[in-house]
């Protein structure tokens, strides 16, 4: 068996399907309970601060990184939306979420760094913000949940995390898991929009704020609004 344990677990709907251990896949049992284990340690297709905070929560920081990919700028940001308002709501068909506030900052980016509608993709957890944004944004330009993303890429990422409440409550944004598969997507430059004050509360989080400051690819969402 060859894969990764660390990415999107199995998609289960019935509750006793999961009490019986279905949510835990072939590859999750072996990796656990298989002796002979071999981790291919170098990934060749992302800029090493890309890959720098999947390495440190997910692979015991052993995921190397060629020279050639090192970085040449800025390659990670986080926009804020704290303070901003830019709250979540139920969509239309009040089963998944969206942020409008958020995917108006998303249009700004795009113009701002200058991005190649080709070369880029736009992911989020929630179909809700997945559907707003493929009504709006060019048509040359892949939308998709994190879910239907899985094993793609692309030059340029923009992920737009949603969640942005005062009780700090995060849903799909706790598995983790689809979080490594999110951020792992852009080979050149990651541009993450979320509300720190929302996310965070969570360890998960307030590990990828610290990382963000540390390689100084912190911005306020305030820097485009006006």
């Amino acid at each position: 068996l060859a894969g990764d344990p660390f990415q999107l677990p199995p998609t289960v709907l019935s509750d006793e399907a999961i009490k019986n251990g279905f949510n835990h896949s072939i590859l999750e049992v072996a990796f656990k309970h298989c002796n002979q284990l071999y981790f291919l340690d170098t990934q060749y297709r992302m800029r090493t601060s890309l890959a720098t905070f999947s390495s440190r929560n997910f692979y015991q920081d052993k995921l190397q990184t060629p020279d050639s990919l090192d970085d040449s700028g800025s390659h990670l940001v986080f926009y804020d939306t704290a303070g901003t308002g830019f709250e979540e709501k139920s969509g239309e068909n009040g089963s998944s979420l969206i942020n409008e506030g958020e995917l108006d900052l998303l249009q700004k980016i795009i113009i701002a760094e200058q991005l190649d509608p080709k070369n880029t993709a736009v992911i989020s957890p929630y179909a809700g913000q997945v559907q707003l944004a493929k009504d709006v944004l060019s048509k040359k330009m892949r939308v998709s949940t994190i879910d239907g993303f899985q094993g793609q890429e692309k030059e340029s990422i923009i992920l737009s995390l949603v969640r942005s409440n005062s009780d700090a409550v995060i849903g799909f944004l706790k598995d983790y898991r689809r979080m490594n598969v999110a951020m792992t997507r852009a080979k050149e430059k990651l541009i993450v929009i979320g509300d720190s004050s929302t996310i965070g509360q969570d360890k998960f989080y307030a590990a990828f704020l610290e990382y963000v400051e540390e390689i100084k690819g912190y911005k306020s969402a305030w820097e485009l609004m006006g």
